[in-house]
């Protein structure tokens, strides 16, 4: 059972690394210091000290084992008496164990907001902040637009004066082209200040009307998550404790095929049942110790690989499928 514990809770630290890496590779602070920090220091925090507890008793020499601090009780008090122990310390003394379990559940609680409230507002800040620029953007857009057209209407003016002429030739062909793409409309690169001022009016509703709505959705995502990873480091661990079970499982079933082929052959005496029995015995033995259940070790290990390990840094959002086409690999069409 404690060996099962320990490769989980070692197998779950590796995923949280591997998001840590994700982070880290495609440049998203805010996942590696408000998710993995926090993350990794809850994890070992709660269920790194358990080990911990778990390998300091197995270098304790017990002369009664029966008088051994049971680590799931110690851990039990640990939240229930707020870091105080009623039996034995494990780790030196008792003052030490208790201000040692302070500090750990301080950390713990102190790793659950950090998820949920600074990776929110920090994202909120930053959408924020992108909408007033879009604004700004648009309203020098507008500036600009304005004052072209001014230009152009002194343009016109100069043009009914008779004073075109003695511009520089080279300027006057790019007022020239510029003037007839306003007039036009064939500025791309301005817009209409109808259309302008339409957009400039989305723009303000789309700040106005969507930015809450942004500002819970991703409140709500966060929640989520921070739920999932809190409620799953305990039930996620308890998960790899079905390793153990399997192994009780098969020790058991090991004992009840002994007991009734081979036992009675033995405690007869008889080589015939014996040589009866043992077929059996080895028959029972393989099909369902080595095959079935070797299967379901496998299926259960499987299991742990994908939920438990995997779901610290794998999201799953893929790529958007797009079937093979002959006509596009040979180039007769883009679709």
């Amino acid at each position: 059972m404690k060996l099962s514990v320990i490769f989980g809770v070692a197998q779950m630290s590796l995923g949280i690394f591997l998001k840590a890496s994700n982070a880290l590779y495609f440049d998203r602070k805010l996942d590696f210091y408000f998710e993995f920090i926090p993350q990794i220091l809850l994890l070992w925090a709660i269920f790194g000290y358990m080990i911990t507890l778990i390998i300091v008793k197995w270098l304790i020499y017990y002369d009664d084992k029966s008088v051994a601090p049971s680590i799931i009780a110690y851990m039990i008090e640990m939240f229930l008496n707020f870091g105080a122990i009623s039996g034995d310390a494990i780790i030196h003394s008792q003052a030490l164990n208790e201000s040692l379990h302070i500090f750990l559940l301080l950390t713990a609680l102190i790793c659950v907001p950090s998820m949920l409230v600074i990776k929110p507002y920090i994202i909120n800040k930053q959408h924020g902040a992108s909408k007033k620029s879009e604004m700004y953007e648009m309203h020098d857009i507008a500036s600009h637009s304005k004052k072209n057209k001014q230009k152009y209407q002194k343009f016109e003016e100069e043009e009914d004066d008779n004073h075109i002429g003695h511009m520089h030739e080279e300027e006057k062909h790019h007022d020239v082209r510029q003037v007839k793409d306003i007039k036009f409309g064939n500025d791309h690169s301005l817009p209409v200040n109808d259309a302008l001022k339409e957009k400039l009016h989305e723009c303000t509703e789309d700040i106005m009307s969507n930015d809450n709505h942004a500002m819970s959705e991703i409140v709500i995502h966060q929640l989520i998550e921070t739920i999932e990873f809190v409620l799953g480091t305990i039930s996620n661990t308890a998960s790899y404790l079905r390793l153990w079970a399997l192994s009780l499982a098969h020790s058991q079933l090991a004992a009840v095929f002994f007991e009734k082929t081979l036992e009675p052959g033995l405690a007869m005496g008889s080589p015939i049942m014996l040589v009866v029995c043992f077929p059996i015995f080895a028959t029972a033995t393989f099909g369902v110790l080595m095959c079935m259940d070797s299967m379901e070790c496998f299926l259960h290990t499987l299991r742990l690989h994908w939920v438990e390990f995997q779901n610290k840094f794998f999201k799953g959002t893929g790529y958007k499928f797009k079937g093979y086409s002959l006509a596009v690999e040979l180039g007769i069409t883009n679709k």
